[in-house]
Formats: structure tokens, C-alpha cells, sequence
């Protein structure tokens, strides 16, 4: 598992955010619809929400790696079983003196909250809409944490939770001022995030956890997280037949591209690549299954030598597995 230090020495990043699979898979999709698909709105407009988010939450870790007088360990966008679910945390912060989780939420417009009764209401662009209280949910994922903890002997520590909103132009209201010590206080924008924690460290200057206990919740992370499945077709009620086969042309977008001696070549704007293949099997890995035949391979990539098919997935830096008719390949 690779980890390294970010902008400031204190911060170790363990666990870096990788861009999600749904952003992948909604990006590798819209090629590979037919122009007018009626499909094609909605994968849109989840993919600019997607981005949206996703952006937000690298906002929020930039600000993150400037944290000094500490040393810090930071896990982004972990997801960890606890039998029969799964729970999952946009950042853990974690110290010898207490972790802390980090919900990010990339909300525009202005935040409306009504401590006495739970409820968050959105306003933007003449529209007003309700959506999940922010603090029941990370008042969860804390419950959720501390049970995981409990699954693997970690003593007893403190847990604090911060709802971060990434977009910095986005009000956030109150219909009633909260009070004093209110969970609803926690909600902060981006640019505040180092002064919270800065406040964290005031009130934690006890040391909880020793080395060895720190290196054990890092490997039980770090071996436990599993990324979320996602099937790309079954969300949008598609089929193999939707997808449109063949080598798309990195240049201009053109599909399919053909096979001419030892290169792809784009019959549109005739640009022509040596590697563009390795887009389209990673395309295939994406929306429709995790593992490749040549035969899958020629029909993908329009191609008709099994011969030319045999040498680019070994060249792919694919595992093979099997033999003979029962070979296939996947990623590593």
C-alpha cells in the first residue's frame, strides 16, 4: 500500500481519495451511447454532480495537508464492513489523541438548518428543497467507527466529527441560533477546517493511543477497505448491445478506429496511435465485466485475428489466468 507525506511534514496520507468509479464508469459510458440515447441526459447530469463532488472533496483535502503541530494520519474515502453493511467516511483524521471524522458536502446556494427539529433545507436558484441532516449522518458513521474499533480491540477514544462545506460561496442559516456545545456548530466551511481542528488540539493534549495501537488501525484499514461495487449497465437499465464497440480515437473522439499493421488509425481525422486499445479494455473492465477472452477482446475491438488479439492482451499488462480455450485476462 502506498502512503506518503503531503505539503507539510506532520501529514502523513495513508489512503489518497482516487477519483470514483462512478465518475469512471459515467465517463467511459457517454462515448459509447448512440448520440440521441434517451439514457444520455441523466448520465450527464449524475456525472456533473459527481465531479461536483468530487472536486469539493479534493478542495477540502488541499486545505487539509497544510496541518502543522501535530502529526496526523489521514485515510480519504474508506469504506469498512460491519457485518452484514458497510459504512463509509469521507476523511479520517487520526492522532494519538483522539480521530476525527470529515463529511464533506458540496452544497451550493444557501443552507437553512433548524437545530430544534433536525431539518436542513436548500435554497438555490428560486428553488427550495430539504435534503439529510449532515450531523445525523457523521453522528453515525461516528457510532458505526466506534464499533468497528470495538470488532478489533482498539481501547476506548474520542471521536469528533466535522461537517465540511467544500463550495465557499454557499450561507449557511440558522432559523434558531444554536447553543452553546450544539453538535450544529460543527458545521463549518472549507477554509475554517485547520482552525477547527486547531481547537481539537486545545482540548486533547492527552496522549490515548500508543504507536503500536496507531499501526494496527492503519493496517486494519488499509487491508479492510473495500471500494464499493458498482454495475454501470444495471444503473441505467442497459444492455452490452447499448455499448458501442470498437477503439475510440483519443484525438477526436471518433468510433470505432481501425487496425492498420501496428497502430489504430482514425478514419475521421486519421490520427493514428500505437496504444489506444489499452483505453478500450479499460473501457470493457468498467461497464462490462472484470475479466476479458480474446474472443470478448476481437469482438470489443472489432478486430478479426485472434492472433493480433492474443498479442496485444499479453502486452496489456493483464494477468493471465488459465489455459488453453479457458484463458482469460484481468487487471492486476
Amino acid at each position: 500500500m502506498m502512503y506518503y507525506q503531503s505539503l507539510r511534514s506532520d501529514v502523513l496520507i495513508l489512503k489518497d481519495r482516487p477519483i470514483p468509479l462512478k465518475i469512471l464508469q459515467n465517463e467511459a459510458l457517454l462515448p459509447r451511447l448512440v448520440p440521441f440515447h434517451e439514457i444520455r441526459p441523466q448520465i450527464e447530469l449524475d456525472l456533473k454532480k459527481r465531479r461536483a463532488g468530487f472536486n469539493g472533496e479534493k478542495a477540502v483535502d488541499y486545505h487539509l495537508s497544510f496541518l502543522t503541530g501535530k502529526h496526523y494520519w489521514l485515510f480519504h474515502d474508506i469504506r469498512l464492513p460491519l457485518d452484514p453493511h458497510y459504512f463509509q467516511i469521507d476523511t479520517l483524521l487520526l492522532t494519538p489523541y483522539y480521530a476525527l471524522i470529515i463529511e464533506v458536502k458540496n452544497i451550493s446556494g444557501i443552507i437553512r438548518i433548524d437545530p430544534q427539529i433536525k431539518q436542513c433545507t436548500r435554497i438555490y436558484k428560486d428553488t427550495t428543497e430539504g435534503f439529510i441532516d449532515p450531523i445525523s449522518q457523521a453522528k453515525r458513521q461516528k457510532h458505526f467507527l466506534q464499533k468497528w474499533l470495538s470488532l478489533y480491540k482498539i481501547p476506548p477514544m474520542p471521536i469528533e466529527y466535522l461537517v465540511v462545506i467544500s463550495n465557499p460561496s454557499t450561507t449557511i442559516e440558522y432559523n434558531s441560533r444554536p447553543e452553546a456545545g450544539s453538535p450544529y456548530l460543527n458545521i463549518i466551511h472549507s477554509q475554517n477546517v485547520i482552525d477547527s481542528i486547531i481547537e481539537l488540539n486545545h482540548s486533547y493534549q492527552t496522549s490515548i493511543l500508543p504507536d503500536k495501537t496507531l499501526k494496527k488501525i492503519k493496517k486494519l484499514v488499509l487491508t479492510l477497505h473495500e471500494e464499493a461495487p458498482s454495475n454501470c449497465l444495471q444503473t441505467y437499465n442497459l444492455t452490452k448491445e447499448d455499448i458501442l464497440p470498437g477503439v475510440l480515437c483519443g484525438h477526436c473522439g471518433h468510433l470505432p478506429s481501425k487496425r492498420i499493421i501496428n497502430s489504430w488509425s482514425c478514419e475521421r481525422c486519421a490520427k493514428v496511435s500505437s496504444n489506444s486499445h489499452l483505453n478500450a479494455i479499460n473501457d470493457y473492465f468498467l461497464l462490462i465485466d472484470k475479466k476479458i477472452t480474446n474472443q470478448d477482446l476481437r469482438t470489443f475491438l472489432c478486430l478479426p485475428s485472434r492472433k493480433v488479439a492474443t498479442l496485444l492482451l499479453q502486452k496489456s499488462g493483464l494477468v493471465t489466468n488459465g489455459q488453453g480455450k479457458g484463458t482469460f485476462y484481468t487487471k492486476p
